[in-house]
């Protein structure tokens, strides 16, 4: 069960409740009638079937999330795995295929989770939930061992592959209705500053310069570092 389908669950059970309790309160108050109606007598076995609906329709937003995180766990070893076979200075064939493999059955199994959007009589089939997943196929397809792709053509594949990836998981996120911590660890954060100087003191290494070299070798964390500058107050 998406977010919006619990919302409007929750919304239209609540309106229901609140009907009820309104008309309990109106016959109540009225006392038109020496017994109590249908609706007053019953008032209570509504709230308790109102309840349990709700108990089902949270249980079954939380069955959801758990799919889509078991989904979103698959994906991501298949693009681990496809990166494996991109940094491979001399890959072979049998590398590909295994990499690639995973991304295609990562992209069939979340049709368990959602259905193609926009069915019609003319489009029948919909439109995929995603396209991003569709993206990374066609790109790591770009790359198959038949065309004959030399290391650039895996780490370029593997670059854009990589921004694909960064606009679905806002979009999973999203959807697995994710929230930002309470308490975290920013770039900034004093607590960050006080184990990077821990280190670079009584281990040498400079974490800071590590992270700077490794951003200008790659172009999606240049760019996320040009985002981040944005981002800053001046």
């Amino acid at each position: 069960m998406t977010g919006r389908a619990l919302r409007l669950r929750l919304i239209a059970t609540i309106g229901l409740v609140v009907l009820v309790l309104v008309i309990s309160f109106i016959e109540y108050v009225s006392k038109t009638s020496a017994s109590n109606t249908f609706v007053g007598s019953n008032a209570t076995l509504f709230a308790l079937l109102a309840a349990a609906y709700l108990a089902f329709c949270f249980q079954q937003r939380g069955k959801f999330i758990d799919e889509l995180r078991k989904w979103w766990c698959e994906i991501v070893e298949a693009k681990s795995s496809f990166f494996v076979y991109c940094d491979k200075e001399s890959p072979a064939t049998d590398d590909f295929f295994e990499a690639f493999y995973k991304l295609s059955t990562a992209m069939d199994t979340l049709r368990l989770i959602y259905c193609n959007v926009d069915r019609s009589d003319k489009n029948p089939k919909g439109y995929y939930p995603f396209e991003q997943v569709r993206d990374i196929i066609d790109v790591a397809r770009s790359i198959r061992p038949s065309v004959k792709p030399n290391a650039a053509d895996r780490i370029q594949a593997k670059q854009a592959i990589n921004l694909i990836f960064q606009s679905l998981r806002h979009a999973i996120q999203s959807e697995a209705s994710a929230t930002a911590p309470d308490n975290p660890t920013l770039y900034d954060s004093p607590y960050r500053s006080a184990y990077l100087k821990e280190i670079k003191e009584h281990l040498g290494l400079d974490v800071e310069q590590i992270r700077q070299t490794n951003k200008e070798e790659d172009y999606a964390s240049r760019r996320e570092k040009v985002i981040l500058r944005q981002k800053r107050p001046s």
